[in-house]
């Protein structure tokens, strides 16, 4: 069971709170029918007391308890606020206690935008990289100056604390926390469906504190992802790659996985996959010449990968792509 949470409070922005829990709503949804079974999602929606709070414009939301009666949790939302976060911060001081517990059990919390003020007002941010909405990294960077502000970065993780600077950039964290608790096959479902056009993935975008952006120390590892990162276009064999760093591919294998969480082979195929969707989101590239510059002959089985990866084949992928980049560039220039 994946038990996931938000928090609610005066001058909450709503879109950083439904659009994450449509994109957690729909993978849960994908999950029951792939695999025939029960939901495995348990949402909470938590106020100061309990009572409905009224957002800015007509909706009135209404939690399912109140912050003293959240349990055990496996992933925490902070969303972003309206204006000045600090009023809100003053008068929700109760929630900073519970932050802490939070923190010290290892639960994932994610600060959306100006959200991120409760993180530092916690001082769970002390000595870490974290970032907020734009406008308030001024005031943000003077109120907390023990907190490692990345100002270019739309996303950083300090271990399990997470902070996206945008709606945007939650719906990106968002599909990385469905990759990790669904899999990587139902978060590319979800992603498709709620937009593959524009986004940056994950990776691309953030700052992730110790990982010199991979996710371990093993530096032998890291040093067989950077070369993996340099030679996946090529023919190439990963018996290569144990003798390059000195040990057997049984070796190789297991300390990989060890690190990584996945085989040479898979951390290989995602490579690939993430720059064949580049390509097709960015250049006029045949989809036979696009398989061969990222390592694959066979253009069919290219293909069957790709649909197993994104549940779309490549045409389809593109042509979602460049519709949506049309559409972009042609508001950016006054069109109807």
């Amino acid at each position: 069971m994946l038990t996931v949470a938000f928090v609610i409070y005066p001058r909450v922005l709503l879109g950083s709170i439904t659009l994450p829990l449509e994109m957690l709503t729909a993978a849960d949804h994908v999950y029951r029918v792939r695999h025939k079974s029960d939901s495995r999602l348990r949402l909470h929606v938590a106020t100061l007391d309990g009572q409905p709070l009224e957002s800015t414009g007509i909706f009135s939301i209404q939690p399912t308890c109140s912050l003293d009666q959240l349990g055990d949790i496996d992933l925490l939302y902070l969303p972003t606020l309206w204006r000045n976060p600090l009023p809100v911060l003053h008068r929700h001081r109760r929630l900073i206690p519970l932050l802490q517990r939070m923190a010290s059990r290892q639960t994932w919390i994610c600060a959306v935008g100006t959200g991120s003020c409760f993180l530092a007002e916690a001082g769970l941010l002390d000595g870490k990289p974290a970032t907020t909405h734009w406008y308030f990294m001024e005031a943000f960077s003077r109120r907390y100056p023990s907190v490692d502000l990345k100002r270019q970065h739309l996303i950083t993780r300090a271990g399990h604390l997470y902070c996206a600077g945008s709606v945007n950039s939650v719906a990106d964290l968002t599909c990385y926390f469905i990759e990790r608790f669904y899999g990587p096959q139902i978060a590319r479902q979800v992603e498709s469906h709620f937009s593959p056009e524009i986004r940056r993935s994950y990776r691309q975008q953030g700052y992730f504190e110790g990982e010199a952006n991979l996710q371990h120390h093993d530096e032998l590892m890291i040093d067989a992802q950077h070369w993996l990162h340099e030679h996946f276009a090529e023919p190439l064999s990963f018996a290569d790659l144990a003798r390059h760093l000195g040990m057997s591919q049984r070796t190789l294998n297991r300390r990989f996985k060890l690190a990584t969480g996945m085989s040479p082979g898979r951390y290989l195929q995602q490579l690939r996959l993430e720059q064949a969707r580049e390509l097709l989101r960015d250049t006029n590239l045949p989809i036979a010449e696009i398989a061969m510059s990222v390592g694959y002959q066979d253009m069919g089985y290219f293909a069957t990968l790709f649909r197993e990866q994104m549940a779309q084949s490549p045409t389809a992928y593109r042509q979602a792509v460049r519709g949506k980049l049309f559409a972009v560039s042609l508001e950016a220039k006054g069109e109807p």
